[in-house]
Parts: structure tokens; sequence; C-alpha cells
């Protein structure tokens, strides 16, 4: 919730010294790209902005406003309060800024000032940013941020700071270079002239011309010792005598402060100026709490009539702050207070705070309050609906203004940071922090400290992320078995937990190509996030039943499934979340396999930024495969292959085996494609890959099939297809059985590849319509168009011979359609010289063919031996190999393939050559 007199002007009061001559310096200031308005205190220059805020807005530009306190130093609160104040006066501008931060694991620095530089340089009227108070700001990151948005400023953005001191700007290059002008304590001083304005005129005191004359030189026209000193004057019976003992150094003036503003009070007045000096703004029901034996509104009235430094923050006197410096003064007043008595205060309105969602806020004064408890009560409150909702920088902010030892006494704040650590994916920072929960859960539960249910809520969340913890390290087969083991007995009072754990698994089973198995943990997981209302939960059930159905093939289904997920994070979190933006970064990859390259780009550079900065390493890591094919597929190979080696460290440095090994694949496949034989086997043994090296195929894990996928690639373009196919067929009969088709399509692109290089006709063949007829419901088209030549010469070869693809069909439509797009992005060029060596097979032997004539007739295995004159054990035999040329396992499969292919069985010159 953000707090919308901070993205105000201080309201001007109607009697007011014009300062022309600053107004026109403010408006040649705010021509170039940075204005900085410095002072020590009291100058004037939030008033000063204030009116120059006022003409800006009655001409042709708009001020965005953003007053600056102490807890801005909060990265992604800054940066939600400074796009809230842009999108105030241009909507167009930074939108979905609040939504992405607070659903993004790590503050998406870069996706905010892109999409706010973007979005302002198509803005031709100025708009000018003010942050007053910018002397708050302390964080390096913040200051990076803020030279960064200033270097790259389109020319409609001018930045106003107003700060009493240094900036953590680097202005000595933006100085050098023209863009910079300051303003400062010398150019905010009174002139005599205004000095007697403001004393006659403002304040209607009647002071002689030399009285006038000595207050302006003991000041030095500093306004707010003007001020002080006009307060004082309004109860002196000899101004004279007053003016000449008043000094104008800040010292004076706190001691003017305390004995002729402070003591001229009642009583009452003073104590709660003292009491509510500890807030940083105010209103009255917040006020009322603090100073419950006051006559709060009444108090209000006689401060703001009195003008003791009461600043209205919104037009409407609803919220107020006390000038900084009379604020400084009062809480130095306040710490001769006995410490109980201050931490009451802090307690009064960490507790107001709190009740009306101002969690941040009284979290800050519960930490001041000294109840540590009270302060890691608030943040254990917010904690699990924040993770809930994938807002996990607020939790983090949060869990950062607690103390070390204090999350160390409490599980459930332990806890939070495993949330958060699981989120950012550092599995081994979760893990030494989880051992540290779960034995600090075991001691609370052994000393009777928590009661058996918090014990059985504590431990169904650590078994959660537990598992999350073993699968983010790529240990999928053991969290699938952890996690069934526990869902079993798993607390039906914990929705959240127990959907997560069910996601994990879910996705377990997927990384295991089990689709069946994570489909029904996926369907059960959203049923409980359901119940916990989270959407984060929903969303991700979403995206993985939609990972599920690519894997299935059904890429319609997926993109459905993908599509809803987007519309719900949108609808509940606002667009260009987090949660949006790891589900779009899949919908990247559908949009590729149509050929659909400029939308496919279009989704990718969208959500590219917020991913890389902040999404889990499955993303990341997707997201730079994406990157990889379409530089590719815009002959950027190049460019490509670097995307591909930095996904391949990526995912060996947090223990990816598939996705590094879908890396490997891709890069393997592009040093190909450019004729690097020896850097594509030099890539796969440097993963541990030996493409020759299986004199005894050993068992190849789900994890690790595009790695060998990449070694058949090899083993192709090196003139040992037969070797190829053998890798290729272990795999390809797993995908079958799993039921993983998109991957089974394109190991059996492969297949015809290398079976065509091998003059294996029949197999060719049938892998082709293997291919086809699984490619085509799907209008699956990238993956075969990326095989390039290899893929367009398959395809020739067999529309010449499948009579369904000569025809006016759906298979001919589809196949057509690809050749045309193999011929336009494939050059002409010689195949390479391994496969162009190969002898070209007969498709059958003499004796196969006898039997494949009558096995399309239906003879059984019988009637084969008595009419072929053959003994039982050779009709099997020739049956074995005609299956394994047509790369199936049974009598009907093979019948069916045959007749695919186009053969009738009436003419055995066809299936002999």
């Amino acid at each position: 919730m953000l707090i919308e007199t901070k993205l105000q002007p201080p309201h001007l009061r109607d009697a007011l010294v014009q300062r022309p001559r600053l107004l026109r310096i403010l408006e040649t200031a705010t021509a170039g790209k940075l204005a900085v308005v410095t002072s020590p205190a009291g100058f004037g220059k939030s008033t000063l902005l204030s009116q120059w805020a006022a003409a800006v807005s009655n001409g042709n530009g708009e001020v965005a406003w953003l007053s600056i306190d102490r807890l801005d130093n909060d990265l992604a609160r800054f940066l939600k309060y400074l796009a809230a104040a842009l999108h105030r006066v241009d909507p167009a501008v930074a939108g979905n800024a609040e939504s992405l931060i607070d659903s993004s694991p790590v503050t998406p620095v870069d996706s905010i000032l892109t999409g706010i530089i973007n979005q302002l340089s198509r803005r031709t009227a100025p708009i000018y940013l003010v942050l007053d108070d910018a002397h708050l700001i302390v964080s390096s990151e913040i200051a990076a941020f803020l030279n960064m948005l200033v270097a790259y400023a389109p020319p409609a953005l001018h930045v106003v700071l107003a700060t009493r001191g240094e900036l953590p700007l680097e202005l000595a290059n933006m100085k050098m270079k023209g863009h910079v002008v300051s303003l400062g304590d010398s150019d905010l001083r009174f002139s005599l002239e205004e000095t007697e304005e403001y004393l006659g005129n403002v304040c209607g005191l009647d002071l002689t011309v030399s009285a006038v004359v000595a207050l302006h030189h003991k000041t030095e026209g500093w306004p707010a010792g003007l001020q002080l000193a006009a307060l004082a004057l309004a109860h002196e019976g000899s101004k004279e005598a007053f003016i000449a003992e008043f000094s104008g150094s800040q010292r004076d003036v706190a001691m003017f402060l305390t004995h002729d503003v402070l003591a001229r009070q009642a009583p009452e007045i003073q104590d709660f100026l003292l009491r509510t000096s500890i807030l940083d703004r105010f209103c009255l029901g917040l006020v009322e709490a603090v100073c419950p034996d006051h006559d709060a509104a009444a108090a209000l009235a006689t401060i703001e009539q009195s003008n003791l430094f009461l600043i209205a923050l919104d037009s409407s006197g609803q919220w107020f702050r006390y000038h900084h410096l009379f604020s400084e003064f009062l809480r130095n007043r306040l710490d001769a207070w006995a410490p109980e008595a201050r931490r009451n205060l802090h307690r009064s309105a960490a507790a107001w705070l709190a009740a009306r969602g101002h969690v941040s806020d009284a979290v800050d004064h519960a930490l001041a309050s000294g109840d540590a408890d009270d302060a890691a009560r608030l943040v254990e409150k917010c904690a699990m609906p924040l993770t809930m909702q994938g807002h996990i920088p607020k939790l983090t902010e949060w869990l950062n203004q607690l103390p070390d030892d204090l999350i160390a006494a409490r599980p459930r704040l332990l806890l939070a940071r495993v949330w958060a650590q699981f989120h950012m994916s550092r599995p081994r920072q979760a893990v030494r922090i989880l051992k540290q929960a779960k034995i600090l859960v075991g001691q609370l539960s052994d000393r009777g400290a928590i009661d058996r249910a918090t014990t059985r809520s504590l431990k169904a969340e650590l078994q959660t992320l537990t598992a999350g913890v073993i699968s983010a390290t790529d240990r999928s087969r053991t969290a699938t078995r952890v996690a069934s083991r526990w869902l079993a007995d798993f607390p039906e009072d914990e929705p959240f937990a127990r959907g997560t754990l069910a996601n994990i698994c879910a996705f377990s089973h997927y990384s295991l190509g089990e689709l069946d198995a994570a489909r029904l943990r996926s369907l059960a997981a959203r049923d409980h996030h359901a119940v916990a209302n989270s959407v984060f939960g929903i969303v991700y059930c979403d995206l993985l039943l939609g990972l599920v159905e690519i894997s299935a093939g059904n890429l319609a289904e997926a993109h459905q499934l993908l599509d809803r997920a987007c519309r719900l994070a949108r609808e509940q979190l606002g667009p260009g979340s987090y949660t949006e933006a790891m589900t779009a970064i899949f919908q990247v990859e559908l949009a590729y396999e149509w050929n659909d390259l400029q939308g496919a780009e279009r989704i990718l550079h969208q959500h590219r930024q917020i991913i890389e900065e902040c999404g889990l390493v499955v993303h990341e890591m997707a997201c730079k495969l994406h990157l990889a094919r379409l530089a590719a597929a815009h002959g950027r190979h190049d460019e490509a292959i670097v995307f591909l080696e930095r996904a391949e460290r990526l995912g060996i440095e947090k223990r990816y085996r598939r996705l590094t090994a879908a890396a490997l694949n891709e890069r393997v496949r592009l040093l190909l494609a450019r004729g690097d034989v020896r850097a594509a086997r030099l890539a796969l043994r440097s993963r541990g890959i030996e493409p020759s090296a299986e004199s005894r195929p050993a068992p190849i894990h789900p994890l690790d099939e595009y790695a060998h996928i990449g070694a058949a690639r090899v083993l192709i373009a090196e003139g040992h297809p037969a070797k190829a196919i053998a890798v290729l067929d272990r795999i390809a009969e797993r995908m079958r059985r799993d039921g993983r088709l998109r991957g089974f399509m394109q190991v059996r692109a492969l297949v015809a590849i290398a079976a065509h290089a091998a003059g294996e006709t029949l197999l060719a063949l049938a892998a082709a319509v293997d291919v086809v007829t699984l490619a085509l419901p799907q209008n699956a088209m990238r993956s075969l168009i990326d095989e390039g030549l290899p893929m367009r010469e398959v395809l020739e070869f067999a529309r010449a011979r499948i009579p369904a693809w000569s025809r006016s069909a759906s298979p001919a439509t589809f196949v057509d359609t690809l050749l045309r797009e193999l011929n336009s992005t494939v050059p002409e060029r010689a195949r390479p010289m391994a496969i162009a060596m190969t002898t070209k097979k007969r498709m059958l032997s003499s004796k196969e063919t006898d039997v494949a004539v009558l096995l399309m007739r239906a003879y059984t295995n019988r009637q084969l031996a008595e009419t072929l004159s053959m003994a039982p054990d050779t009709v099997k035999w020739h049956l074995k190999n005609i299956f394994g040329k047509l790369g199936v396992s049974s009598r009907t499969e093979a019948v069916l393939k045959l007749k695919e292919i186009g053969l009738d069985g009436a003419n055995e010159h066809q299936l002999a050559g």
C-alpha cells in the first residue's frame, strides 16, 4: 500500500513570499537533464519547488513528485514510489511496475529502468521528476539507478533533486557535459526585500527598517531562522531588544526553539509535539493512538494555527508532517525521556499502523520499541501470504529489518528465509537455513515451547521446502520419492504447503519424463492452491500442465493452459508481473515451434529482463535457449552459440542436467550446421560424452537424453549413421513409452536423416512418416526446419515415394509447406562428405519382400511358412528384420506403417525398391 501524500507537493499556504527570480532560475535549470536544489535545512527548497510545480502544471508540463524518507532506501520500495509518481501524471508510464516488483524474487531494476525510459521516450511534453529530501538516499543501489536514469533520460524527462547535502550521484562527469544545474543555499537565501516582505506581509510584524535589516543579517537570509524569529517576535514586547540578542547560528536556533518556541507552548501542546515527533507522517487517528490522553484534534488545530512547522501533505488536510528541522529538534528533546516511555510510543504507533495494513512502517516502529517479538510477529503474520502470492521482494525487505539472532530463534522466520532462497534458486543457502530450522523446531517441540498443532504445521512446511531443495539440485527421483511419501500423510489444513509439495513432485516427474504422474500431481496441486487462494500457486500449476502437454506433443492444449495462466496473473497481479513472465517465457517455445518467429521474439523481449533478473533457473535457462534459437534462425550462429554456452555454464552451476543437455544438443547442432565437426565432438567430450565409446550401451538417464542426441548428430556427421540410429532408437523407445511424443518426433526426424544417409530406405521412409504424422496435428514445423539440408533431402526423397504426400491432402500440404520453408532457409550446398560416401541399400531383401507382401495380406506365421516353404524360425527372423527397418514392434504396426508409406502389398517391386 503506497502513501498517496508522498506523491504530492506540499500544500501551499495563501500567504507566501513570491520569488520570481528563483522561479526563473529553476525554469532555466530544469531545461537540462538534471537540476539540483541543495542547501542546509530550512531554506525553503520544498516550498520553492511547490511554487514552481504549480506554475509548471499550469503550463504545458507535468510534475511527478516524490517526498523521500529513510525507509525509501529499500530499493524495491523506492522504485515502487518513483514509478507511482510518474504514473500519476502519465498513465502510459510504469503502469505495471508495482505488481512486477511485488511478484519478482529479486528487484527487477533493469526492467523498471528500461520500461520507464522507453515509455517516456514517446512523450513530447516535458515531465519533471522531483525527488524532495533526496539527501536521505544512502543506498548505493538507488544511487546507481538514478545515475542510469539521468544518463539515459529521453528529451521529455527532467530530474529535479532537493537535498540538504551531498548526493550519492556521480555528478562530476555530468557537470562537464552541462547536464547539471545546481541551486545552492546562496541562491535560496532571502534577499533583504524578500525578508521585508516575509516579516511584514506574511507574518504581519510591524518592524522598523533597521530591525528588518538586523534580523536579515543575523539569519543571513535563512528562511527557517526568519520563521523561528517571527514566531518568537509575535510574543515579545521589546522586538528590537529580542532581535539584538537573536543568534543566527543553528545551535542558537536550537536553543531558541527550546526556550522561545517550545517553552511558550502550553504543557499539553509541548507533550503532544514530543510524542508525535516519532512519526514521519501522521493523521488524526495515528496521533490519537500515540497521544491517548490528549484532545488530538484540538492539538493539531492549535499547532496549525500557530504555524509550528506543520506541513500539510494533502489539500484536504488529512495527513501532516513536521518540518524536518523541527522534527529532529523534537526527537532530540524526546531522547531525554525514559527509554521505556519512548518504547511505549513506538509500540502504540506500530499497533495502529499494523492494524491498518501499514505493515512496513509498523515493523520499523516495532523495532524502535525494542519489542523484537512484536516486530517478528508482524513479519510472521505476513510472511506466508506474501509467499503465496509470490511477493518475495517484500518478504525479503521485512526480514532484512530484523536482527539475525531474532530470526534464528523463530522457526517461521527461518522458513520464510528458506522460501526466499528457494524462489531465488539458491539451494545451497536454503539447505543451511533449512537444517537450522529443523533443529530449532525439534528443540522447541521437545521443550514444549510450541504445541502439537504448530509443530505439525512447521514440520509440514519443512517437508515441502526439503523436497523443493532436493528438486532444485536436480535430484528428481529422490524428490518424487520423498514428496510422494510425505503427501500421503500431509496435514489437510496446510493447503498452500501441500499444493507446493505436489508442485515439486509434479515438476520432478516431468523432469523424469513421467507425464501422467506429472499431470495428476499438478491437478491435485491446483485444487490445493485454489483452497489456499494462492494466485502464484495456481499459475504455477497451469504452467506445469502446459509444459507436460508440450512434451506430450499437444501444443494447442498447452497454449490454452499457458494463456489461461498468463490471463490469471494479469487479472490478479497486474500486467508484467514475474508470475506472468515465468509462464509467458514458455509461450515463446510454442510460437517458435509454430514458426512464428516475430511473435516469439515479441513475447521473449517483453519478459526477458524480469526472467534474467529474477527467474528460477529453469526459466532463465529456457530464456537463453530461446534467444539462441531465434538468433540461429536469423543466421546469427556465433551469437546463438554464445547464448548456449552461457546456458550450459548456468546449468552446470545450478546442477540442472536436463536443461544443460538441451543446451549442449543445440550447440552441437549449430556447430555441425557450419561444418565444425571437431568442435562439436569437443563440446560433447567436455561434458563427458564420447560418441563412439559405447561398445556395450549403458542406460541413458532421461535427464541426459538430449546430450546423447547431440552425440548421435556427431556420429551422423562423421559417417557412422548406424551407430547414431542405435543411440536414437534407445531414446525414442523410452520417449514413445512415456508419451513424450514431441521429443519422439524430433528423435525420429534424426533417425530418418541417419537412415537416409545409411541407405536404409525403408527405415528412412518409416521414420519420415512418423515425423509428419506427429508434426501435422501440432503444426510443429520449426524443429524440422532447424534440421536444415538433411531434413529437406529426406522429405524430398519420401515425397517421391509416398503416394499420400503427392496428393492434395493435409500431409501433402504440410510437407509442401515444410519444403518451402526449408528451401528458403537452407542454402544450396553439397551434402557433407561422410554422408555422401555412404552406399545405398535396398529397402528389403527379396525374401523379406515376399514375407512383407503376405504379411500385408494378413497371413499368419504358419501360413507364411507353408506358402514360402520356410521354417517357422526363418519366418520369425525375417519378421524381426522387417520390424527393425520399419521401427515397429508388432505385426499390426508393421502393416499400418507399410500402408502409410503407400505400399499396398499388391506389387512386391514396390517393396524391393
